[in-house]
């Protein structure tokens, strides 16, 4: 496996290298695919986003500096400011992606029924979070699915930490009361 720091990798892209590029693609395609997606709800749309996203670090990774921040917060900034464009495009309403199974974590040990609710609570989850406005959604998919810290967070939205953890609080209630009242 690929030992060189996204740092190193992400100058060698700058120099022009393309096999660089690949190894920063195959290690953060996943998540940053799962970002676009969580944020569009649209699978050919985060397709599409999270090409143009690649795209963009190999015509812009002289410009990386890692002094500001780590490669993937750089990256997931580029993704989500390319979705958020995207969407204002699009005039796209959030629209419903079957829950895929990437819930494939769920143990199926458990019997068939227990997996069946797993999968139904996941997807009622990820309904409730994509009825949440933009700044709400976006602040939950990158504390919560992607586990960013709230500076990160900042980084990439260009929003204070305090309204940050204003935002999770208050996206929070409401999925507390769109789930509880679901039940």
């Amino acid at each position: 496996m690929e030992e060189r720091s996204d740092q190193a990798l992400a100058a060698e892209v700058a120099r022009g290298d393309a096999a660089a590029l690949r190894t920063l693609y195959d290690r953060h395609e996943v998540h940053a695919f799962n970002l676009v997606l969580r944020m569009t709800r649209d699978r050919q749309m985060a397709e599409d986003v999270l090409q143009e996203t690649f795209t963009r670090v190999w015509l812009m990774a002289r410009t990386y500096d890692p002094g500001r921040g780590s490669f993937r917060g750089w990256l997931f900034t580029i993704a989500a400011n390319l979705t958020r464009d995207e969407l204002r495009r699009r005039r796209h309403g959030v629209q419903h992606v079957e829950v895929e199974d990437a819930e494939a974590f769920a143990s199926t040990a458990d019997g068939p029924e227990v997996e069946l609710a797993r999968r139904e609570d996941a997807r009622r989850i990820a309904d409730a979070v994509g009825r949440l406005p933009e700044h709400f959604r976006e602040v939950v998919i990158l504390k919560i699915y992607h586990q960013l810290t709230f500076n990160e967070i900042a980084e990439i939205t260009g929003a204070p930490v305090g309204t940050l953890k204003a935002r999770l609080h208050r996206a929070v209630a409401a999925l507390r009361e769109t789930l509880g009242s679901a039940s």
